[in-house]
């Protein structure tokens, strides 16, 4: 039924048309066999492998250096007409107290270091004890420390000694103030020992250390101690680094030859230091030497503990046990055990690993099984502060957790029997969180028995249960004694009477079989759990420590599937209520949705469908919109994981119910339509498109289903898409009535597209995404065949008529761009053969083929549409705006270039293309498109038994020189 390429001719010879701009006949398929890109193989490319050639080794000759001489005079061998001048040179080492004030933990230079792995520095405890240990009670503060007082410099000796002992001699009055107070005063005192060094005040930095040390004296305030022992050391450690710096700094030589200062090296020692630096330093421990009282004595010459190395080497073990005795002179327990934690932390600090002045301070503190004779005393203390004794112990919680961590970190199994001697449940809950889980682990049945063994007067046993268990999940113990291990400690924990202290174990415990053992032990130690919470409806009071259960074992099993294979875990979610509900049943859906799997089950698939819609349902108006995209992410991929195999009538129903559980979210009905659309090609594929009666009536379900979904979307842009795919499956699918139903529909949706969209909290024109929709709807519309009554242009006319009645912005293109797309689309469907067909359906070429009347009507949409763009084109050559003349002459090279590819080359056709070249030359922004153009119009053959075509091509080409 296709029409001879003369009768083609004849028709078109007929056909009348204003401007000239008739379609040229096209072969398709010539064309395409044309473009086709032939492979050759070739010796060279990017993934061709070539043998690189080894570099030849290039041998350097030696080049002897002479020594550098050093010498302490800074002049000795200067020459003055060198480049370097040693008087422009600082000589002391700057100190920048906005960076330094807020090190933590500075590790010295020079020292040798223990491996730091598994060990959780002081900084890393800071915020937690600052946390933890405050109080409403007002704390005691020295009157000096609320005054400002301001000192001159003073540059003699003895007035400094004087000065000094004065401070030490006064008699200071102290007030009470707030915790807040407090903090902002010793914030305030830390700047002014900055302020004060930096204004060579250094008796003055000296005398407000000393001050913030003697406040580790007072302990009225008790349960603040902890805290007050961070605020104290900071300034203390500012101190001990100004002091070091200074030291170095004087400590600099300089070479002979060029005079340029050389500071002391990294790792520098006693015999490198300059004999001026080494003085300093003795008058530095000299001053504190002389300090009266013990405590600040003690703290100031541990700040300054490194400053040893410009004395002597190797002397830091020595030291550290000098001042480790004499911290036995401090009659306070409290205060001594932190002293005693302040200086395990320096001598850390100067490599000092040993743990023989370790030991013998932390037997000091009166808690182990052979001083038991220390206890009563510490009854005392704790009763004159009005605390009871576990609160009171509790105090000494973070100076004995960090003395056992540094006594533990690499430690062996000799030093954690010796350790162990002792029945003190504290003491034997801080070595459980102190030392290595690798070295608890194995060892796990000798701990479980040391805490029925244990004396829990002041510490209950529960809490060592839980820090063997996070002993447990961090270092699984032997594969042969797990189960042993849960038996033994799980007969004792399931008999714990106060279900506060059973669930409070449970809440760690549990991560030990979800992590090292089998579903069916995890499994069993739930069913424990639910019948413990079950009892009095005791649930309802551990509602987070449920959740915490249920996320563990969320965490640490990497299947859902196989976690829902537990028969108790399911019934532990069912109790949860809330916002904690919530959050347990999005871990469930997020678990589930990690493996792409499809799921067949329909037991599972219930659950998880309920699971969804406690999760959709949470979302409100006060949600955020990321958490609102999160949760639709996870509901699509929950809804494509769904498979019923071949029962697609299932599938669908599936689907439906989706839609009327989760129809909140537009992003869920966006994946219903697409996961229904891929059903009924799921359909068409296993038919290989030969429809029955039932499957021709299940495709138009799925197509009617997307049809209902669809205008329930917010967004017009997704709708239109949506529209579109839908119609495609359709013509597919050979549902010819239902893709025009919605091609029509997604034209009427074409009028609602707003003139401005907001899109990323911006404010855009919708244009182009107009422009883009245009484009792949014309694309679809080159085979949709026309209506037998409304006739064969139905659909374009109707989209022209709604692009006719859309108000459009001055000055734009977009409109011409919109009838330069329409006008490709009309040159494709008006040739012999279109450029693609679907199978079984009869688009218009058939339909039509050798119709004058419907070769005309093209033609006069064609020539309608060239006349509002060429309108288009004088509105913009007319405007004075140096913008409107750019997008003329961009509007101007599109449809020169569509005349000389889509159209016949006429009289009518060469004088509109060698206008729109003249308009789009003025620009220069259109030159590289217009070289292209040209390269493609005088690629056109030239046939000397086509004179006339010859002829206009030519002109053509001589018109747009």
């Amino acid at each position: 039924r296709v029409m001879s390429g003369s009768a083609s001719s004849m028709l078109l010879s007929k056909i009348t048309s204003e401007y000239g701009w008739i379609p040229r006949r096209r072969n398709f398929e010539e064309e395409k066999a044309q473009s086709c890109v032939v492979g050759v193989e070739v010796a060279e490319g990017p993934l061709v492998e070539v043998e690189e050639e080894k570099p030849e080794e290039i041998i350097e000759e030696e080049v002897e250096v002479s020594p550098v001489v050093t010498t302490d005079n800074p002049l000795q061998n200067y020459d003055p007409l060198s480049a370097d001048n040693p008087l422009d040179v600082e000589i002391e080492i700057t100190y920048d107290p906005l960076t330094q004030a807020v090190q933590e933990e500075e590790i010295n230079p020079g020292i040798h270091k223990q491996s730091q792995e598994n060990f959780v520095p002081w900084s890393n405890r800071k915020p937690g004890i600052l946390k933890k240990y405050t109080t409403n009670e007002r704390v005691s503060i020295s009157v000096s420390f609320m005054e400002n007082e301001a000192s001159g410099p003073v540059d003699k000796i003895k007035d400094r000694l004087e000065e000094l002992a004065e401070a030490e001699r006064e008699q200071e009055s102290t007030v009470k103030v707030s915790q807040q107070e407090y903090l902002t005063q010793i914030e305030n005192m830390h700047k002014d020992l900055l302020q004060a060094w930096n204004d060579n005040q250094r008796v003055q930095a000296l005398k407000i250390a000393i001050q913030c040390s003697k406040l580790l004296c007072d302990t009225s305030v008790i349960k603040f101690y902890p805290s007050k022992f961070i605020l104290i050391t900071e300034i203390l450690e500012t101190f001990g680094r100004l002091v070091f710096d200074r030291l170095r700094g004087r400590s600099i030589i300089y070479d002979s030859i060029n005079a340029v200062p050389i500071p002391l090296p990294e790792q520098f020692k006693a015999e490198d230091v300059t004999p001026t630096a080494r003085e300093t330093t003795r008058n530095w421990f000299y001053k504190i030497a002389s300090i009266r009282e013990l405590l600040p004595r003690i703290y100031v010459e541990m700040a300054l503990i490194n400053c040893y190395r410009f004395l002597a080497n190797d002397t830091f073990q020595a030291i550290v046990n000098r001042i480790g005795v004499m911290l036995n002179g401090l009659g306070d327990p409290l205060v001594a055990t932190y002293a005693r934690a302040y200086l395990a932390r320096k001598g850390r600090e100067v490599g000092c690993y040993h743990n023989d002045y370790l030991l013998s301070m932390f037997y000091a503190t009166g808690l182990m099984k052979e001083t038991t004779q220390g206890v009563p005393r510490l009854e005392d203390i704790a009763q004159k502060a009005g605390l009871p004794m576990p609160e009171y112990l509790d105090l000494y919680t973070p100076a004995l957790e960090w003395q056992l961590q540094c006594i533990g970190h690499d430690a062996n199994q000799d030093l954690l029997d010796i350790i162990l001697k002792t029945d003190n449940a504290l003491i034997l809950d801080h070595i459980l969180a102190s030392f290595q889980p690798s070295f608890i682990s194995p060892r796990a049945l000798d701990f479980a028995a040391l805490i029925r063994e244990a004396n829990e007067t002041y510490f209950p046993k529960y809490k060592l249960y839980r820090t063997l268990g996070a002993n447990l999940v961090k270092s699984a113990p032997p594969a042969n004694l797990r189960r042993q291990i849960l038996n033994e400690i799980w007969g004792v924990v399931t008999k714990l009477e106060d279900p506060v202290h059973y669930m409070a174990v449970v809440e760690i415990f549990i991560e030990f079989p979800a992590k090292h053992c089998s579903l069916n032990e995890l499994n069993i130690m739930l069913g424990d759990v639910l019948k413990h919470v079950k009892e009095d409806h005791q649930y309802s009071n551990f509602q987070e420590e449920l959740q915490n259960i249920a996320l563990k074992i969320l965490e640490n099993q990497s299947h859902f599937t196989k976690i829902f294979t537990m028969e108790n875990f399911m019934p532990v979610v069912d109790l949860l209520y809330g916002d904690v509900q919530v959050k347990v049943n999005r871990a469930i859906l997020e678990s589930f949705c990690k493996d792409m799997a499809p799921t067949t089950d329909p037991v599972l698939i219930n659950v998880m469908f309920e699971v969804g819609k406690v999760v959709h349902d949470s979302i409100n108006s006060l949600s955020f919109e990321d958490e609102i995209r999160q949760i639709a992410d996870l509901l699509s991929v929950f809804i494509k994981k769904i498979n019923y195999g071949m029962d697609l009538e299932k599938q669908l129903n599936f689907f439906v119910e989706c839609r009327r559980a989760f129809g909140n979210l537009d992003a869920v009905k966006q994946s219903l339509v697409i996961v229904a659309v891929g059903l009924a090609m799921r359909t068409h594929q296993i038919i290989k498109g030969r429809h029955t009666k039932r499957t021709a009536a299940f495709v138009r379900a799925c197509i009617a289903f997307c049809f209902i979904t669809i205008p329930s979307m917010d967004n017009v842009f997704p709708r239109l898409y949506l529209y579109l795919l839908t119609g495609q499956s359709a013509l597919i699918n050979q549902c010819v009535p239902q893709s025009e139903a919605l091609f029509e529909a997604m034209i009427s949706l074409v009028e609602e597209v707003p003139e401005y969209l907001e899109m990323n909290n911006q404010v855009v024109s919708a244009s182009e995404q107009l422009l883009n929709f245009i484009s792949s709807l014309s694309s679809e519309l080159i085979v949709v065949p026309g209506h037998p009554t409304e006739g064969p242009l139905f659909l374009v006319k109707a989209l022209l008529q709604v692009l006719a009645d859309r108000n459009w912005e001055r000055e734009t293109i977009t409109r011409s761009q919109i009838n330069l797309k329409i006008i490709s689309l009309l040159c494709a469907i008006v040739q012999d053969s279109l450029p693609f067909h679907i199978n079984k359906i009869e688009s218009n070429d058939i339909l039509y083929s050798g119709d004058p009347a419907y070769q005309q009507e093209v033609q006069d949409v064609i020539d309608s549409l060239i006349k509002v763009i060429l309108e288009n084109l004088d509105e913009l050559e007319k405007s004075c705006d140096a913008s409107a003349k750019k997008l003329a002459a961009r509007l101007a090279l599109d449809v020169f270039h569509h005349t000389i590819t889509f159209s016949q080359l006429n009289v009518n056709s060469c004088a509109l293309a060698a206008r729109m070249f003249k308009i789009a030359s003025r620009h220069k922004d259109t030159n590289a498109s217009i070289l292209n153009c040209m390269q493609y119009l005088s690629s056109l053959p030239t046939n000397e038994s086509e004179e006339g075509e010859i002829s206009m091509v030519e002109q053509l080409r001589a018109a747009c020189v």
